[in-house]
């Protein structure tokens, strides 16, 4: 419990009336009423660890690892990966060393593989071998990454060690492992005095996929340098945060990096994706090959790719919904030019999420569309829904002639074919309200205006169209048209 009162501190603590009065004097200050309700409380952490270095007679009442710890020889026992319970409150992944301490004491040094853990007590449930267990976090504070420690003849009280007053426990440094060089079978391997060893990094979105298609295809192919290029991008950056954070360790105080160990380093020197690296126009080509095939594996590496950079590396831009019941006119003449196609690995991965009904091509711009059922739960569940991606850019030497509003927002070129606007991901387009989705609007359009093939907005553009900005700031009714001359007139109105 981080907020105590008197009498839970004596039961927590287990004091008697007469060490309760005896420590009247120099007892830490209660917590700020305007925390506790006006109750007088205080921090049950706090308490703690002034009573273990305070009053050396009632040390044995504080928790664990903030009593004074006696000389000790590592005894390291051992650390597993354990899979999360079904009928636990916490369901991450986790590796966790086993200690055995001078008092007898084993303690559990919990690392998060993936998620982090917020239940500290149900730790003690999910390692019953363990009397402490301390949960490493990925927050950081003024002693390093946070620890979060737990008794079992306490479990009501969490409290934070220091790393000192871990190691000191321990009979030797910590090992401690960014997250990116968490592998398994590493971490299971590793034992006091190791020479830190070279580990491929563990990343999530994982480049581990897109290598081994990449080794699957041949030299100098669109695909495979795409998948080479995209991997080295994911495992050079997470190398680079791993050092970066080691670095940031060993330059504090002494004492915080003399008690750690740092058991690994990233391998960087054997990356055959280093040597592939390929310009965009080479990564979009290859990706687009990619998005057309239809194997499991391809899927596994656009959602991979998905998931590093949206849709900035991918073909196509941003996702847009449609949906049957009460269709805009512009919607129904895009929904009715559909093609039916089986589906692709693009396709794919919308169909892994919904009731898919039909998988289709738009033929303007060889985007994938889906139609699934029931995809919003507010709504009728026998309701279909075109899930379908905005072009990036229209086809060259296009002309805009007209703008749609709708959702999504629709653009008409000179010679008459019907476009979702050029859009992202993010920032969207949209209009009717004072904020990023008409600033955004106003770009795409201005753009437009002066080049019918531009790019889509990004967060990196700053273009300003005050004109425009203003008009789609107004609540139009939904499906206004709106001319190349209104844009033009509007455009310069400002």
């Amino acid at each position: 419990m981080e907020k105590l009162t008197a009498a839970e501190l004596k039961d927590v603590f287990r004091l008697s009336e007469a060490a309760w009065a005896s420590l009247a004097t120099g007892m830490p200050s209660p917590l700020d009423p305007a925390r506790t309700g006006g109750e007088t409380m205080w921090s049950g952490h706090a308490f703690g660890r002034w009573l273990a270095t305070g009053h050396p007679g009632l040390a044995g009442k504080g928790p664990l690892l903030l009593r004074p710890a006696a000389p000790a020889q590592p005894q390291y026992l051992g650390g597993a990966c354990r899979a999360p319970r079904d009928d636990a409150s916490d369901r991450a992944d986790r590796f966790t060393g086993l200690w055995r301490t001078p008092q007898g004491v084993v303690v559990g040094v919990a690392y998060p593989l993936y998620d982090w853990i917020d239940a500290e007590r149900g730790l003690l449930d999910l390692h019953d071998d363990a009397d402490t267990v301390v949960a490493v976090g990925y927050a950081h504070d003024l002693d390093g990454p946070e620890l979060r420690a737990v008794d079992r003849e306490r479990p009501e009280l969490v409290y934070h060690p220091s790393w000192a007053e871990l190691a000191a426990h321990l009979g030797t440094g910590v090992p401690w492992w960014p997250d990116a060089l968490r592998r398994e079978e590493h971490l299971t391997t590793w034992r006091p005095g190791d020479e830190p060893r070279r580990v491929e990094v563990v990343t999530s979105p994982s480049w581990e996929p897109l290598y081994t298609l990449a080794r699957q295809e041949p030299e100098g192919s669109p695909l495979r340098r795409a998948c080479f290029t995209i991997g080295h991008r994911i495992r050079a950056g997470a190398a680079d945060g791993a050092l970066k954070e080691m670095a940031d360790l060993r330059g504090r105080a002494g004492r915080v990096a003399a008690s750690m160990v740092f058991p690994a380093v990233p391998e960087t020197a054997a990356d055959p994706g280093l040597a592939q690296v390929a310009t965009d126009d080479i990564v979009g080509a290859g990706l687009a090959e990619l998005c057309a095939r239809t194997d499991d594996l391809a899927v596994e590496c656009l959602e991979q790719v998905s998931q590093w950079s949206g849709a900035e590396d991918l073909p196509y831009g941003g996702t847009f919904n449609v949906m049957r019941t009460n269709v805009s006119r512009a919607a129904a003449e895009w929904i009715n030019r559909l093609r039916a196609v089986p589906p692709t690995a693009l396709h794919r991965m919308w169909e892994e999420d919904y009731d898919t009904v039909g998988t289709f091509v738009d033929p303007a711009t060889g985007s994938p569309v889906v139609a699934v059922k029931g995809k919003f739960i507010f709504r009728d569940a026998r309701e279909i829904t075109y899930i379908g991606r905005a072009p990036k850019r229209l086809p060259a030497g296009s002309v805009l002639k007209e703008v749609i509003l709708d959702d999504p927002i629709w653009v008409r070129t000179s010679d008459g074919v019907l476009y979702p606007a050029p859009a992202m991901g993010a920032p969207g387009l949209s209009w009717g309200y004072r904020g990023t989705g008409p600033t955004t609007l106003s770009e795409c359009v201005g753009r437009l205006l002066d080049d019918g093939s531009a790019h889509a907005v990004t967060f990196d553009d700053d273009a300003d169209e005050p004109g425009l900005r203003e008009y789609f700031r107004i609540k139009h009714k939904r499906g206004t048209r709106i001319s190349r001359r209104e844009l033009i007139r509007v455009r310069l109105s400002s």
